[in-house]
């Protein structure tokens, strides 16, 4: 297969035995910062890690406008029960049993329910691990309604020729938003493989551009067949509506989202290099404070109305967050995976979801959103967690305070 990496953007490395490696004399962070960064999914310091991010990595930062999307609020007591295996629980027990940094609950556009914990507080920035693919898909709805992208059924090789050739060739812009490219790919980066090179070299090192990737991997199974989860894929969406849109997605993020939205604080993105010369990694890189997750899942939730304006399409909202109907092949049983948003097979409901717990739960059916933070473990301890937040979220759809 040939290497299109240079097309893609990888500088400063070269390729050895079929991966990228840093070039001779590529420098990269200070010794002082790698080691932060290969001990910050740590369990002692994952807290503290997932809200100092500036400080950790090369970042660009999402600017906010000048007015702010008031959110009122009518604090109400969680007095409320979950039931998780086979025990009703008070619904504070949540706060510990999963981990949790900050929990936002709004019903019908009113926040009732906001709290802090672990040291954080309402100007804390937050990072988003993989919710940032669901801002993908968001900010793919603005591509198409600007007149940027045609279709989801354009080939992504329009948008990105280079991977002509390889296993994304074929694959259509739907494919990739369903994470059903095709492409041969397995997304632990814990574990030695593919995935655990480039998080090394793009996201730790700041030696690659993650999406230099796409170009590694296989043919397994024909575009549009079989789900198989895949940051690559994602951050494939933000490269298109970075060339689509002729600029960085972070300044096109700022003008068509943050600051139409009446954000109240800045965003930011993780640079995959330094200014200059890194992309923002849109498959797990941003960062917000909670009240403006929440501000993004209350446009969600309100068919795409925020500040009192209609900034997404509707039909986007909708399109998005319905699942295929075929079998997907995904790992979690009752989940189902539309255009980068996890969705609920027993209800209209869908999630922003991003590693050691961090969520942006949709239900349209009950206007409910709900932001949870979180330093929870991965693994088989973490689906645990999840099952439980699940629980949660469920009995706090249909709470009525």
């Amino acid at each position: 297969m040939p290497n299109r990496n240079a097309r893609i953007g990888a500088r400063g490395v070269t390729v050895v035995g079929g991966l990228l490696l840093p070039v001779i004399g590529w420098t990269g962070p200070p010794p002082a910062v790698l080691e932060y960064r290969h001990h910050m999914f740590d369990p002692p310091v994952r807290s503290l890690a997932n809200r100092t991010i500036e400080l950790m990595f090369d970042t660009v930062r999402v600017e906010p406008g000048s007015g702010t999307w008031k959110l009122p609020a009518r604090p109400a007591a969680l007095d409320f029960t979950y039931p998780f295996e086979g025990k009703a629980h008070q619904a504070s027990d949540v706060l510990e049993n999963t981990y949790t940094d900050a929990l936002l609950i709004i019903k019908n556009g009113v926040v009732v329910y906001e709290n802090y914990l672990n040291r954080a507080d309402e100007r804390t920035h937050f990072m988003s691990y993989s919710m940032a693919k669901s801002l993908n898909s968001i900010m793919m709805g603005f591509a198409l309604q600007d007149g940027y992208v045609k279709s989801v059924t354009e080939p992504i090789t329009h948008y990105a020729p280079e991977l002509a050739g390889t296993a994304y060739d074929g694959a259509t812009l739907r494919d990739v938003l369903q994470m059903r490219s095709g492409t041969e790919w397995d997304d632990n980066f814990f574990q030695p493989g593919s995935a655990k090179d480039i998080n090394e070299l793009a996201f730790m090192r700041g030696a690659a551009r993650f999406v230099s990737a796409a170009s590694w991997p296989k043919r397994a199974h024909a575009p549009g067949e079989v789900f198989n989860y895949n940051t690559v894929d994602a951050a494939l969406i933000g490269l298109v509506i970075e060339r689509a849109a002729k600029r960085p997605i972070s300044r096109y993020m700022a003008e068509r989202l943050w600051k139409p939205a009446g954000m109240e604080s800045y965003g930011l993105y993780v640079l995959d290099g330094p200014p200059g010369e890194g992309r923002e990694f849109t498959g797990g890189g941003f960062n917000a404070v909670l009240r403006d997750y929440g501000r993004i899942g209350l446009m969600m939730a309100q068919q795409g109305v925020a500040n009192g304006r209609q900034l997404l399409s509707s039909a986007w909202v909708k399109e998005s967050t319905t699942a295929p109907s075929q079998p997907s092949g995904r790992p979690e049983r009752d989940l189902g995976y539309a255009y980068l948003w996890w969705t609920f097979d027993d209800s209209r409901a869908y999630t922003a979801l991003g590693g050691e717990g961090q969520f942006v739960f949709v239900d349209p059916e009950t206007q409910t959103v709900i932001v949870k933070l979180s330093h929870a473990p991965v693994g088989p301890d973490g689906q645990r967690i999840s099952a439980e937040t699940y629980a949660f979220f469920k009995a706090a759809s249909t709470w009525r305070p």
